[in-house]
């Protein structure tokens, strides 16, 4: 028999409590709130994400005809007015913290996985989320189009974010590499967009490795050619050294450039890394890696909720956003804990339907049956024959 009474409850037990709290206890959170507290308002955020709602309206409806079951969940029943007035006024912050907080616990689970490649493989890119300017004036993004930017650090081992930075739509990605790029011994996968010498020299000082692809414009000095197989898909392999005014200054070091045809696009690609060692064909298949964070975004984006919001103001878009990237850890962490071998996106969907029903996840995923009953020592209903 399991120990938790809902699956709900028992996707929930893998977020610390005591991490939320101090959280809370950081920013204020439950100072002026009397009995819906700021774990409460989570739990329902996290309900609605689960359930698929789309409205505040449609959460409250689901928890009021499920008004039974609610207390085995752990979940309390509330206004409309109650809950909307809790994201407008609790500091999205607080749920940024229990992300950092999730994510460390998955590292620490995930530290003796395989690692595709010699040191940890971390992904950098932003999506765009659209939204209406009309509606959210505070995310501006073009002339008649609002945005928020989401911009994530990916294990590429693991596949899970383990760093996110949400900003306004009209920021450049480059202006979030500070953010992102603060660890040693690993290496980063980036787009031309994030290219910054500043913040790629940074990298460098950290004693870490970076792949990514080289501007169109970008000047450059051959210092020697780096031997490679004339029939491969390499076509060129050499050591420069940046040679504009600025961007020489800006990276006083040696660099590599690979130049390299793929032949499933058919498209030639220039990278540019600071890794010396390694064959010009994995840096290329380093580079690659880069398309599972392309594959979160798309899966983020179709089985959670963050394209349609259940607030207006800039508090309760990115607070909505930081409870579903907690949700994408809590089901990796599930998933990877109790053994499951259902997508994230199956188990999502067994969820959705047996959120309240007793039981626990892995037991919904894996379908495993209830115990069997023993009869054989039952009266008779007619007595002894």
């Amino acid at each position: 028999m399991t120990k938790y009474t809902t699956v709900f409850a028992s996707l929930l037990r893998y977020l610390s409590r005591s991490d939320f709290d101090i959280a809370v206890l950081g920013y204020q959170g439950d100072k002026y709130s009397k009995n819906y507290t700021t774990f409460d308002l989570f739990k329902t955020m996290l309900y609605g994400q689960l359930a698929d709602c789309f409205s505040v309206r449609e959460i409250i409806g689901s928890m009021t005809g499920n008004i039974k079951r609610l207390y085995h969940a752990g979940i309390t029943i509330i206004k409309r007015s109650t809950f909307c007035d809790a994201m407008e006024k609790r500091n999205h912050h607080i749920f940024q913290s229990v992300f950092h907080s999730v994510v460390e616990k998955a590292q620490s689970i995930s530290a003796k996985a395989h690692k595709k490649f010699k040191d940890p493989l971390r992904i950098i890119d932003a999506t765009v989320i659209s939204v209406c300017l009309n509606k959210y004036p505070w995310a501006y993004f073009r002339k008649a189009k609002g945005a928020v930017k989401l911009h994530t650090l990916l294990d590429g081992d693991n596949l899970f974010p383990i760093d996110a930075r949400l900003s306004r739509g009209n920021e450049h990605e480059a202006g979030s590499m500070h953010w992102l790029c603060q660890e040693s011994g690993v290496t980063y996968v980036m787009d031309k967009g994030y290219v910054d010498y500043n913040s790629l020299y940074n990298i460098e000082l950290q004693g870490s490795k970076f792949v990514t692809r080289m501007k169109i414009n970008g000047k450059y000095r051959r210092v020697k050619l780096n031997r490679h197989k004339a029939a491969g898909s390499v076509i060129s392999d050499m050591v420069i050294s940046l040679s504009g005014y600025s961007t020489g200054k800006k990276y006083p070091k040696e660099l590599r450039r690979v130049r390299y045809f793929d032949e499933v696009t058919g498209k030639t690609y220039d990278f540019l890394t600071n890794e010396f060692e390694k064959p010009a064909e994995e840096i290329a298949s380093i580079y690659k890696e880069r398309w599972e964070v392309e594959l979160f975004f798309r899966w983020l984006k179709q089985n959670l909720k963050i394209k349609s919001f259940w607030g207006t103001s800039e508090n309760a878009v990115y607070m909505q956003i930081w409870t579903a990237l907690i949700l994408s850890v809590l089901l990796w962490i599930c998933k990877t804990v109790e053994g499951i071998t259902d997508s994230a996106h199956q188990m999502i969907q067994k969820m959705k339907t047996t959120l309240l029903c007793k039981g626990s996840v892995r037991e919904i995923c894996m379908s495993i049956p209830p115990p069997l009953i023993d009869t054989s020592n039952q009266l008779l209903l007619w007595g002894k024959l």
